[in-house]
């Protein structure tokens, strides 16, 4: 499974690098130029952030398979994980989108909230891939199932 989810993150960095090349590019014949196109800039920004979200959150668990026999506790993690990502994308698309407005660039709000929400994705994201089974067992002092076949095994 690890194995598996090192090939699958390394899909992700294939195209999260491919998309930086694109923005350096265009910035580096912006500087030669001369000539930046505010819009098109933030549209490759903006296209970079959707492209990373969903590739890290729809895209890795698919390949990896976890949608698949998704109880209603994984469930909840996987809503609230994607709640907190259409909150955070939204107020970093709004900080983007809102560069080439006066004064807009100078609002640090929402950059606060996507790195909050990004703090509070990490715990959705654990209970949506399984954690919360394992954080239910240590609290109730009970096995983990790997646990008990190890001990029938000895």
């Amino acid at each position: 499974m690890e194995e598996e989810k090192k090939k699958v993150q390394k899909l992700t960095m294939k195209v999260l690098l491919v998309l930086t090349a694109v923005i350096v590019a265009y910035i580096i014949y912006a500087l030669v130029t001369k000539s930046l196109n505010i819009v098109i800039f933030e549209v490759l920004l903006a296209l970079f952030v959707v492209i990373y979200l969903v590739m890290s959150d729809i895209i890795e668990p698919w390949k990896l398979g976890l949608f698949r026999e998704m109880t209603i506790g994984r469930r909840d993690g996987f809503v609230k994980m994607m709640a907190m990502d259409v909150i955070g994308a939204g107020a970093l698309l709004y900080w983007i989108l809102g560069m080439s407005s006066e004064g807009g660039g100078e609002v640090l709000l929402p950059l606060l909230v996507y790195f909050l929400t990004a703090q509070m994705k990490r715990k959705f994201r654990v209970e949506f891939e399984g954690g919360e089974m394992e954080a239910e067992t240590e609290e109730t002092g009970e096995e983990k199932p790997e646990e008990k076949k190890d001990e029938e095994e000895k």
